[in-house]
């Protein structure tokens, strides 16, 4: 089951599985509307619609020809749809420029508050918020949330359900569900409410679940660690959780997430940088190393991934895709400081592979983000089973290389399961390491196989990296052999 979401999902991008959720929760509420089953007007929502998506695109295009950046549209239109489920449907000219303004301000946000090229905020709860502050002069309300009703929160949680899966994030969206029931919940309880109408209450008529799936997990806004990551959830939970209010500034879900943000940047303070391609280099027949020189000091814990954004003629799955780092982070604070990325390069791969392999050195690529919990116990005496699926041997290459870099003696074996017998990446990097090479093919990776391949597996920590269906598989087969601990990364989308 896990192989087959994984591949479902993993067919197109985040940018392009989150356009396409928000657009089936909104074509539903405008039948809903025409039906009844919801109060908003069902020309409303379109008219509602038509207007933020143009107001965002628009401001979204001027601004980015202002800062000489190439602009991310379908970034924009998300933010739109986003907006459209937040702000509330009119057809009356106040109504409509308040949305418009509130698109506006969110396209904006992603250019004004920023920190080394990175915004800080999530877009659209920075819109509608800033929005509801200009226009509370005028008795204009922005924020009505008005997609938090139980008809409309099955396809919702659908949604919200597939894009934390996706991000690997359901822990903090739990985090975040989770601590706002007990808040609210145990308020409702005191009032007279029953425990499980109270649940039921605060899953149906507060946007949680929305928020949760569809902003709080924006990976642009989320700090890179998952304590901190929980600690921003749990910060935006008690935000939106308990009333407050000083003129102007009152409980909303905008807010909440506003603060939750400033929170995780707080924690993080992670800043944008650029990367010049230095060279490339073959690693086999079908695989490729890129390796670039950051624009600055570029800080990373082996085993992390980079987000990169490659403005090109994208096909579905967007501008951007995320590679784990292959290289050490030692080698990144060198005086010629490199940072290498390795990835399959097949035949008809996707436009985005296609406009990497032309790129001309000295051209930069913008990093939008560095994240990732894949990373090795601190404790030497913890002995390790490392299983590398052909490409998914770049985090290890990151951790072997440090690790021989330090000089820290681990004991590792890595098990390399290929479809091509006798290749594996970055071999050197393994061998200067001291860790025990095996070499399997896909159809060992069972319970019965496993342990003649690693006699002592049961008594390391295992680590699993590559597609998502060896994942799965390898994982799956690993406890039922006996190993406790198993850490999983995965690659999809490319």
């Amino acid at each position: 089951m896990r192989a087959r979401i994984d591949a479902l999902t993993g067919r197109v991008s985040m940018y392009r599985l989150a356009t396409i959720t928000l657009a089936i929760v909104l074509a539903q509420a405008v039948l809903f509307a025409f039906l009844d089953v919801i109060g908003p007007d069902p020309y409303a929502i379109l008219g509602t619609l038509g207007v933020v998506i143009v107001a965002t695109l628009g401001a979204n295009e001027i601004a980015a020809r202002l800062a000489r950046v190439v602009p991310h549209r379908e970034s924009s239109v998300i933010t739109a749809l986003i907006v459209t489920c937040i702000v509330q449907p009119s057809l009356t000219m106040p109504g409509l420029v308040a949305a418009a303004g509130a698109g506006v301000l969110a396209a904006l946000s992603k250019y004004l508050v920023v920190w080394r090229g990175r915004h800080l905020l999530n877009p659209a709860a920075t819109g509608v918020w800033v929005a509801g502050l200009i226009g509370y002069g005028f008795g204009q309300g922005v924020g009505f949330w008005w997609v938090a009703t139980p008809a409309l929160l099955p396809a919702v949680a659908v949604g919200a359900l597939l894009l934390l899966d996706r991000t690997r994030r359901l822990d903090v969206g739990l985090v975040f569900v989770l601590l706002t029931i007990v808040i609210i919940g145990a308020r409702l309880v005191a009032t007279g409410t029953a425990p499980l109408g109270a649940v039921t209450t605060v899953l149906q008529l507060f946007p949680v679940v929305f928020l949760a799936g569809f902003m709080l997990s924006e990976p642009l806004t989320l700090p890179p660690r998952r304590w901190q990551q929980w600690l921003t959830a749990a910060v935006t939970a008690v935000a939106f959780s308990i009333p407050f209010g000083f003129g102007p500034i009152y409980t909303s879900p905008e807010l909440a997430l506003v603060l939750g943000n400033i929170v995780a940047f707080a924690v993080s303070r992670r800043g944008g940088v650029s990367l010049r391609l230095v060279e490339r280099a073959p690693l086999s027949d079908h695989a490729t190393e890129y390796r670039f020189e950051p624009s600055r000091r570029f800080a990373f814990e082996a085993g992390q991934y980079l987000e990169l954004h490659l403005p090109h003629r994208a096909d579905i799955r967007g501008t951007r895709r995320t590679f784990s780092i292959a290289s050490a982070p030692e080698l990144a604070a060198t005086e010629q400081s490199r940072v290498a990325i390795g990835m399959r390069t097949p035949e008809g791969g996707s436009s985005f592979k296609a406009a990497l392999a032309q790129l001309e050195p000295g051209t930069p690529v913008a990093v939008t983000q560095v994240a990732g919990d894949f990373l090795l116990p601190r404790d030497p005496a913890v002995s390790l089973l490392m299983v590398a699926g052909g490409i998914g041997m770049t985090p290890f290459a990151s951790q072997l290389a440090s690790l021989a870099a330090r000089g820290d003696q681990r004991d590792i074996v890595l098990l390399v399961v290929s479809s091509n017998p006798g290749e594996v990446l970055y071999r050197e990097a393994a061998e200067a390491a001291g860790a025990r090479i095996v070499e399997a093919s896909p159809d060992q990776l069972t319970p019965d196989a496993l342990p003649e391949l690693v006699p002592d597996l049961a008594s390391r920590r295992g680590f699993v990296s590559g597609a998502p269906s060896l994942v799965a598989t390898a994982r799956t087969a690993l406890r039922r052999a006996g190993v406790r601990r198993v850490h999983t990364d995965y690659f999809a989308g490319y």
